[in-house]
């Protein structure tokens, strides 16, 4: 969860950005979800968080009624045209905990990066009454593994300089890894299950820098901070070659209601 921002205001703003530089999710983990999930004729989905459309578009390509809820008004639009094709798409600009739900329950709720920006208690509670009694509900995310190398040793040199307060990006959003306790201590929920899908993304200097500016860690430096920060990190995937290879590891929670 962050405290000090919220999603829409860190968001808002840079959504066509976040389309275009955050990474996708790996089909076979919405296959995964699928066949996990036992999903009935007549489905009902959930997303919360959906920002521009990158998570929803991989279930909508399955003919599914899909609810997408969002605060970010500007994430929306851009998620509204990405699935412009699929009229069982359906968008809502609110916060979901806030939300007033509807009376029929969904099947599967998932919420793809997003889930952390939600108080847990709150967050799973909203949950579980939006879940039908054996309902499918999952959480997804991608994690990076570093492995050792001169590179990774001087993009750290640049955050103890520019920002000794933010580690090296080598990992995912914060508290993820803390999800499956979490699903599994709040008592709404069984059957919790966990998958990994390992892959690699090779980054030129200039896009990874595009992407360090939608993380929200990075968006809330001062601006000077940050300049400085992303020129020297830019600077040093140039002098190394001009590639940054990241071992990405998308992390899938599966669970039920209860």
């Amino acid at each position: 969860m962050q405290d000090r921002h919220t999603a829409e205001s860190v968001f808002g703003k840079i959504a066509e950005l976040y389309d275009e530089v955050r990474p996708e999710y790996p089909h076979q983990l919405v296959s995964d979800v699928i066949q996990w999930s036992r999903l009935p004729a007549e489905v009902r989905l959930l997303e919360i968080g959906c920002g521009t459309g990158k998570a929803p578009l991989l279930f909508a390509l399955h003919g599914y009624n899909m609810t997408c809820i969002d605060p970010a008004g500007g994430m929306l639009a851009v998620a509204q045209g990405t699935c412009a094709s699929y009229p069982k798409v359906e968008f809502v600009e609110s916060k979901f905990e806030e939300w007033t739900l509807p009376e029929k329950p969904f099947d599967l709720v998932y919420s793809a990066q997003a889930f952390h920006w939600i108080e847990p208690t709150r967050g799973l509670a909203q949950v579980a009454r939006s879940l039908r009694t054996g309902g499918a509900f999952s959480l997804f995310w991608h994690d990076r593994d570093r492995a050792k190398s001169s590179l990774w040793d001087a993009l750290d040199d640049a955050y103890r300089r520019f920002a000794p307060d933010l580690n090296s990006p080598a990992t995912g959003e914060k508290n993820t890894r803390m999800w499956p306790d979490v699903v599994r201590d709040y008592g709404y929920f069984t059957e919790v299950e966990t998958s990994q899908y390992e892959w690699q993304i090779e980054y030129g200097a200039d896009t990874w820098v595009r992407l360090l500016q939608t993380h929200s860690d990075h968006r809330v430096l001062e601006p000077t901070q940050r300049d400085g920060l992303l020129s020297a990190i830019h600077d040093a995937i140039q002098t190394h070659g001009g590639v940054h290879r990241v071992n990405v590891k998308t992390e899938l929670v599966l669970t039920r209601k209860a």
